[in-house]
């Protein structure tokens, strides 16, 4: 249960903080956005403010699957498969774990190889691999 709680509370630092389910959007359709350029893995590399070092990578696919893996000092801690959508400048992942279904909705801005997610006030780079 401890991990679990843990694992949790990694991955809302991670992931832009500790938001609450946004609204489901609609699946966009290939017209609405072209998505090419969010295909690829990213990530993100640092340390929490204890000093424990952290490693999330974001997978997104081109048939709209989404895996985020996270390291936690030098340990595989988490792998979390879903699926994500974008659309309006919105990205969303969709993904279940122990405690059910998730999902978490940010903003998006890409600059060349960078990724800046943005959600609850926080922004986070990643960094295409």
């Amino acid at each position: 249960m401890k991990r679990l709680l843990a694992l949790l509370a990694a991955l809302a630092l991670v992931l832009c903080g500790c938001g609450g389910r946004a609204p489901e959007p609609a699946p966009p359709t290939e017209t609405e956005e072209d998505l090419s350029a969010l295909y690829g893995t990213w990530v993100n590399q640092g340390q929490y403010t204890q000093g424990r070092e952290f490693t999330e990578t974001l997978i997104l696919s081109e048939d709209g699957s989404a895996r985020i893996l996270l390291e936690y000092q030098g340990q595989d801690y988490a792998d979390l498969e879903g699926e994500f959508f974008a659309a309006g400048g919105l990205l969303t992942v969709r993904y279940e774990d122990d405690t059910g279904q998730q999902q978490r909705s940010y903003t998006y801005e890409l600059a060349g190889n960078l990724l800046r997610l943005t959600g609850n006030g926080k922004t986070v780079e990643y960094t295409r691999e």
